[in-house]
């Protein structure tokens, strides 16, 4: 993967004064987090830990309420191997994001919490899950219960734990003295790429067929039919671009689309370009060769990702399902800390813009950086090359020949 960093540096005489009010707010904040969770554990923490026996483990809960598609994707492998160890595999979930399992055959039953915003999951003592979805955890008696969150506790986790009786429970980063979590596994939150939490889960669960990759999306045939169908009525290579994201700071303005488009026809003339656009707002002329995605489904969007030369979009589920394929693509990321390493594409026919803005469509360079980058990838000469492979062997030779390392160093420059 290659990474594209632009920082700024804040000047000025209040630039330490500055600093040090934000140190003291994020330390303000994390006490009233820590004193809420606290509370928690006297509400609903059990008396007693239990002791953490995986030969005992026949039936498993995984925890992904989270409310995003790319959570759920990264945990495709560990659900595969799970279920392939002989594993009963249950999975909680947000109703937004349980259709992202629909036909995956390692899941034995789905149970959906109620979709929340980020204020809810971390700091509400109440959970969303229905009562019928708690009483039917609580009968299934899971042996354990894996808590894949990677924030270091949200305060519903207590009473959810209390509600549905989980005995034993392994996490991320928890306090020793909470006694539902009979193991914790220490993760440098932000430092390494969330598909090493995921192997230090499987490793500490004696998961011993666990893959890191490939992420495991079941994509039934008649999805991918359907797409090549329609590529079939396109000219050229296809380039799939997505600009909307969960959060109105990582979206693409109309603007940047259109820029971009320009961009890439001036660069690669034999090209269909098709456009996710998922709140159907897209408001811009549009060249004959650029359309809007004509399906409406999850899986289909899958499809689209599956079946393209190129991918290109901002922060969100469409880089790690882009991932599953190792398809060619180009990120933008907002320069956020905990989140650029955590959560970037991570493999190496990708490549990461990272951005210091506080809403990336307020970047006017972002359609030019994002020709840069898909140019390093793959020169306009070899016209998008749709192997994998090929691919590889495209940017192996761009290694070779020094373009690729004068790139490196006119970034670090």
């Amino acid at each position: 993967m290659k990474r594209e960093l632009d920082i700024t540096v804040s000047r000025g005489g209040f630039k330490k004064l500055r600093e040090l009010n934000r140190k003291r707010n994020y330390l303000i904040k994390d006490a009233k987090l820590n004193l809420k969770i606290f509370i928690a554990k006297i509400k609903w923490d059990s008396h007693r830990k239990n002791a953490f026996d995986i030969s005992k483990v026949k039936t498993v809960l995984l925890i992904r309420n989270e409310g995003t598609i790319g959570d759920i994707v990264v945990t495709t492998p560990l659900i595969k191997s799970l279920n392939n160890k002989g594993f009963n595999v249950d999975i909680l979930v947000t109703r937004k994001s349980a259709i992202a399992l629909k036909y995956n055959k390692h899941v034995r039953n789905i149970y959906e919490a109620d979709d929340c915003n980020h204020q809810t999951f971390l700091k509400e003592y109440n959970h969303t899950v229905p009562v019928d979805t708690i009483n039917a955890l609580r009968n299934n008696a899971y042996d354990l219960v894996i808590d894949l969150c990677l924030f270091d506790i949200p305060v519903h986790r207590m009473k959810l734990y209390y509600d549905i009786n989980a005995k034993c429970v392994a996490g991320f980063n928890k306090w020793n003295c909470i006694n539902r979590y009979s193991l914790s596994i220490p993760f440098k939150n932000g430092k390494d790429h969330v598909t090493k939490a995921i192997t230090a889960m499987a490793e500490a669960l004696d998961v011993d067929n666990y893959s890191r990759s490939p992420y495991d999306l079941d994509l039934p045939e008649k999805y991918v039919n359907d797409v090549k169908e329609y590529f079939n009525t396109l000219a050229g290579k296809k380039i799939v671009i997505n600009y909307l994201t969960g959060s109105s700071e990582r979206d693409f303005s109309q603007q940047q689309v259109s820029g971009i488009i320009r961009l890439i026809n001036e660069h690669y003339p034999d090209v269909s370009i098709v456009i996710i656009d998922r709140y159907k707002q897209l408001d811009i002329p549009l060249p004959e060769n650029a359309v809007l995605n004509p399906f409406n489904t999850l899986h289909h969007v899958m499809a689209l990702i599956y079946s393209a030369d190129v991918v290109i979009s901002p922060d969100t589920s469409i880089v790690h399902i882009a991932a599953a394929w190792e398809k060619t693509l180009v990120s933008v990321y907002k320069n956020v800390t905990d989140n650029n390493d955590l959560w970037g594409p991570e493999y190496n026919n990708a490549s990461q813009i990272i951005l210091n803005v506080r809403k990336l469509a307020n970047a006017p360079e972002l359609p030019e950086r994002v020709m840069k980058e898909l140019n390093t990838l793959y020169p306009p000469k070899n016209q998008l090359k749709t192997n994998p492979q090929q691919a590889r062997t495209a940017w192996q030779a761009e290694l070779f020949d020094g373009r690729f390392q004068e790139h490196r160093k006119g970034l670090k420059a």
